[in-house]
């Protein structure tokens, strides 16, 4: 079961009752997972608190089931419909949702994130690849000075790191992590851990791992793959 976002409705219908349901909705189909339009037929009986309903996806013909949870009822303007979720689950990437609070990352780097992991979700593998350096050249645009913006993209990731301190970030995410733990083995009334530190620190550790053990294997398995595909070394000196 996923939970679809407000933006993949498109039309919503209001009961006489004054319950909001939408009944067209574009999203990925969990079956053959293409980007398709569902048109959703609610039943005449709706509980306020879930109702459930099938639609047919005009690409492979599979009914994935829809749920629409605590069903507000409408107030004036608003148009708020509650959660609406799609069963099975796509088997599909998500973009990352911290990617929107990145302020260095312009509106530009985001559309190309978000166009690398739409073409993923659809299959267009080589779209992904393209995408993929697309975003890196961006990335790159936006981190080097202009005098370094002619170099070719494998000279701009070897110079990269006279320009942007690399190992700071890690550093400043250990010892954030040291720090909190600090608060927990020394009492102190006036400094006392919460829910909200410990969610942090637990996903702060998770990245750590990330990035000193699992980043490193997934860069050596994609670097293994590479290097099995023929005529790898000509295009990567081709496009550096």
């Amino acid at each position: 079961m996923k939970k679809l976002a407000d933006s993949s409705i498109v039309e919503i219908e209001e009961r006489s009752e004054g319950i909001v349901l939408p009944v067209s909705v574009d999203t990925v189909c969990p079956y053959c997972l293409k980007q398709v339009n569902f048109s959703i037929k609610w039943p005449n009986y709706i509980d306020t608190e879930v109702a459930y309903a099938r639609s047919r996806c005009s690409g492979c013909g599979e009914n994935p089931k829809f749920m629409l949870f605590d069903l507000p009822m409408r107030d004036g303007n608003d148009d708020e419909i509650g959660d609406l979720y799609i069963s099975p689950a796509p088997d599909i990437k998500d973009v990352n949702k911290d990617i929107s609070r990145i302020e260095e990352f312009s509106v530009g780097l985001k559309k190309a994130y978000s166009s690398a992991i739409n073409v993923f979700n659809i299959g267009e593998w080589t779209a992904t690849t393209v995408l993929c350096r697309r975003l890196l050249e961006g990335i790159m645009k936006k981190l080097l000075p202009d005098e370094e913006q002619n170099k070719s993209l494998a000279k701009q990731l070897e110079i990269l790191p006279k320009y942007v301190e690399l190992q700071k970030p890690i550093i400043l995410l250990g010892d954030a992590i040291r720090k909190g733990g600090n608060l927990g083995a020394h009492f102190d009334l006036e400094k006392e851990p919460d829910k909200l530190t410990a969610t942090l620190m637990l996903e702060l550790l998770d990245d750590l791992i990330d990035y000193l053990f699992i980043l490193p294997q997934r860069i050596n398995e994609l670097r293994q793959q590479i290097e099995k595909m023929p005529n790898s070394e000509q295009a990567d000196s081709h496009l550096a």
